[in-house]
């Protein structure tokens, strides 16, 4: 059976590998996202030997639009890696974002894929100016993280986002979680979120309705 466990873990310890030098004092950026596309570009580099190192054999990315930043094939079956940072700076904001609904269900359902995420947490040096330490690093599938990790947002698709850092909730994860266990829990979510966003919805067909027929005066939303 395979152990995703273990998989994660030979994983993390590659890219432990590669950022060894760089545990301490990494440039730091003014752009949170451009400190992030340095990881990505910096594992991209890597990943061909990573997979090659672990007997795994890496695959293209798709396109631009793939919800994750590299792949590889384990026993045949797909696993997605989905690069995080996190700034430990709890003055900053992070919306723990990961990607649409529809999109990860289809990643999941339709193409029986693994979603893996790789998350980085940094903090400023504590020894070099303008500079980041890598203070962790963690690797584990989306569908075995604790069930109050999970939550949906914003209107249309719905966007999927995680309450909790993979590391705030390290000791939680349901390794030998079923895909069927984990469709259980989310599916319940995304439908009531669905049934809230409609109800929403009608509310303001019905106060922009009203607006129109009131000769377009003293528009509110009905609560």
């Amino acid at each position: 059976m395979m152990s995703y466990e273990t998989i994660s873990e030979k994983i993390e310890l590659e890219i432990e590998l590669i950022f060894e030098e760089l545990r301490s004092g990494i440039s730091e950026r003014e752009d949170s996202r451009a400190f992030g596309a340095m990881i990505e570009k910096r594992i991209t580099e890597n990943w061909e030997r990573i997979c090659s190192n672990l007997g795994y054999q890496a695959v293209k990315i798709p396109g631009r639009r793939t919800i994750f930043d590299f792949a590889c094939s384990i026993e045949n079956k797909l696993f997605g890696f989905d690069v995080k940072t996190k700034d430990l700076d709890s003055t900053r904001y992070s919306d723990g974002g990961v990607c649409a609904v529809g999109n990860l269900l289809k990643f999941l359902a339709n193409d029986k894929g693994v979603f893996m995420i790789i998350e980085f947490g940094h903090d400023k040096s504590t020894t070099k100016n303008n500079s980041r330490d890598i203070e962790y690093i963690r690797v584990a599938p989306l569908h075995c993280l604790p069930e109050n990790t999970y939550r949906i947002e914003n209107l249309g698709t719905g966007q999927v986002r995680l309450n909790y850092t993979i590391n705030q909730v390290w000791d939680e994860i349901d390794w030998g979680r079923s895909y069927n266990d984990f469709f259980d829990i989310f599916c319940n979510l995304a439908i009531t979120h669905y049934k809230r966003v409609k109800a929403d919805a009608e509310k303001r067909i019905k106060s922009i309705e009203q607006f129109k027929n009131g000769g377009y005066q003293n528009f509110r939303f009905v609560r």
